[in-house]
């Protein structure tokens, strides 16, 4: 049994899949390593006030709702937190979208995958058809970017990954337990972290030492200093919340407000497009339930 194994299998005993999810984070952690930058600093101030995208997955028209709506934002900068392909049927205009955008973006799972045929492998049948599929309709400047993309960024005193802090691409929040979390909090000097990965808008924070999750709405809420805090930005491009708008953040870090944006956008043409392409129904069917 090799050392990964070992203790993975001391880390998890008795819990049902969590060797086996323990070992697949730990070769998806070890291809990460093969040419992927792993950290950017940005320089500018840390009084900013910051949109935080993620998870577009290919869906343009969700994008360009959100690009509208930012116009009366008045933001200093854009973090797109990775998946911007997949899934969707637009990742060319997505990935041109973004950069026309000047998002400062970071590496998702689905980036990643783009990496080599070995990564690819750690996806689901379903999931590793479609990013064949994907690589074919992204032009070689864009393949490029994607495959160059940091597993994170710090910026106005805030980390920003894709999964799970400090870098992890492929980890989800909502697997992590209270004590890993705390654990988190506890050794690093950061309190604030942006992530993506789930779909699903969420804030997860430590009071009197206790870990609370919470769901976000729509709406404006304050983010104490004074805290440990990760908060799941959701989707733009393919929320899982039963709520078909696209999602975003507006994170102002002089006031501590975080503004949980829901923009419109007309669905049915992302929909006929995923048809059209012959990618699998379920990818359509989870845009525009009715």
């Amino acid at each position: 049994m090799s050392s990964a194994a070992k203790w993975c299998a001391s880390r998890f005993a008795g819990q049902a899949g969590g060797e086996s999810t323990c070992l697949s984070t730990l070769l998806w952690s070890s291809l990460e390593l093969k040419g992927t930058p792993r950290f950017h600093r940005q320089s500018a101030g840390k009084d900013m006030r910051i949109a935080i995208l993620s998870d577009i997955h290919g869906n343009l028209e969700a994008l360009e709702a959100v690009a509208i709506d930012l116009r009366a934002r008045e933001v200093d900068r854009i973090v797109c937190l990775g998946d911007m392909i997949g899934y969707g049927p637009d990742p060319e205009g997505v990935v041109r979208l973004v950069r026309r955008l000047k998002c400062l973006a970071i590496l998702g799972n689905h980036e990643a995958a783009l990496q080599s045929t070995e990564a690819r492998r750690w996806m689901n049948f379903q999931a590793r058809e479609n990013n064949v599929r994907t690589e074919q309709l992204l032009g070689e400047e864009s393949l490029a970017y994607c495959r160059s993309l940091p597993r994170s960024v710090l910026l106005a005193e805030a980390l920003f990954v894709h999964g799970f802090p400090p870098e992890s691409v492929f980890i989800y929040l909502f697997r992590q337990t209270d004590r890993k979390i705390a654990e988190l909090f506890a050794s690093s000097p950061l309190s604030l972290y942006f992530v993506g990965h789930t779909h699903d808008l969420q804030l997860v924070r430590q009071t009197e030492g206790e870990i609370v999750r919470m769901p976000l709405a729509e709406g404006t809420i304050r983010l104490p200093e004074d805290m440990g805090q990760i908060v799941n930005a959701g989707s733009v491009g393919q929320p899982r919340d039963g709520d078909l708008r696209a999602k975003y953040l507006v994170w102002d870090s002089v006031t501590r407000l975080l503004q949980v944006l829901f923009v419109p956008y007309d669905c049915r043409i992302t929909v006929a497009k995923i048809r059209r392409l012959g990618f699998p129904d379920a990818y359509a069917e989870r845009l525009c339930r009715s």
